[in-house]
């Protein structure tokens, strides 16, 4: 290997054209995929820096496993493409010295957009619509009886009314639909009146009066499988259950189980574990379930984000300020 250059670990799907361009003056970069399982130990000794995008089984154990981290005693940085912490341990890689950085909240507008449109793809049924609209027997059919809800007027109960969920609130409260939110903390009086949002104490009231229910939530130990059998027989029959948070906020199991018996009327996922899902999971072969790939970001937002974590790794490499630094937090 080149010794003149930094040793970078990436996920082979960074490997853009625009990646390769950025760093090939000052980066080694060493590629893996989601079926690589070790890295040879002549590799990981010289590893300077980590580059992480979606969260192979490889890149989630470097980022949260002492003992292979220990392999790799010269990592001086690690970089995850996103907002999210919950792939780094951030206890353990600060204690270590490694410098962290994720490419902040350029997604968060975006992110909104994409939960609302779900929303709203849930609402009129637009999957079976789709199905439909190719079949001559079925098309007027559709028309007539499951062509959906309208939005005037329904309730939509956000869990995690930070950011994205408040982007949320706003689009939802154009549209005259009743806005329920759940909170760790009630935001303040003049925030609620411009959404019209009502605070519930408990996300059990608020569960069971919401026609859709939007997950909105960072992922943690205290929101792990926050949704799951309990509180799914708490919603409306006819609700839809949205997750633009991650796969984990929501107990999976107990989702298809609910789906499967008509506990709840529909979901539509943007996250899921694991991603993807097997060709055969049954979310994907239900026509009340929407799935997307994990999409929050558009094309401009994904350039935004590539040249930041770019800057991120080079300039945390080079020891000198990263633009999105995770600052030590001595409690954690």
């Amino acid at each position: 290997m080149d010794s003149t250059k930094y040793n970078v670990l990436i996920e082979k799907r960074l490997l853009t054209t625009f990646a390769q361009n950025a760093l090939k003056e000052t980066c080694k970069l060493i590629p893996f995929d989601d079926n690589t399982q070790e890295i040879d130990h002549q590799y990981a000794e010289k590893i300077d820096g980590i580059f992480r995008l979606t969260g192979s089984p490889l890149i989630t154990k470097c980022l949260s496993d002492e003992s292979l981290l220990n392999k790799m005693p010269n990592v001086k940085v690690a970089i995850s493409i996103g907002a999210g912490t919950d792939c780094f341990n951030l206890p353990m890689l600060w204690k270590k010295g490694i410098r962290v950085a994720t490419t902040g909240k350029l997604n968060l507008g975006v992110t909104a957009e994409l939960g609302f449109m779900l929303l709203m793809a849930s609402a009129r049924n637009l999957k079976q619509a789709m199905v439909a609209a190719a079949s001559p027997e079925s098309f007027n059919m559709f028309r007539l009886n499951n062509n959906g809800v309208r939005l005037l007027g329904s309730t939509l109960g956000i869990i995690g009314l930070g950011s994205v969920g408040y982007f949320v609130a706003e689009k939802a409260a154009a549209f005259k639909m009743n806005i329920l939110y759940h909170n760790r903390t009630r935001r303040n009086e003049e925030d609620e009146n411009k959404v019209q949002a009502k605070y519930c104490e408990t996300i059990e009231k608020l569960l069971s009066q919401s026609d859709f229910v939007m997950l909105c939530v960072p992922l943690t130990d205290h929101t792990k499988y926050l949704i799951g059998a309990k509180e799914l027989k708490l919603m409306k029959p006819s609700a839809v259950l949205i997750n633009i948070s991650r796969g984990d906020v929501v107990d999976q199991d107990a989702l298809v189980k609910a789906l499967q018996e008509g506990t709840i009327g529909g979901a539509a996922l943007d996250v899921t574990t694991p991603e993807p899902l097997p060709a055969d999971h049954p979310l994907l072969h239900m026509p009340n379930v929407i799935v997307t790939p994990h999409a929050g970001a558009t094309k401009e937002v994904v350039q935004e984000i590539n040249s930041i974590a770019v800057n991120n790794l080079l300039a945390g490499l080079k020891g000198k300020p990263m633009p999105q630094e995770l600052k030590y937090l001595s409690h954690l």
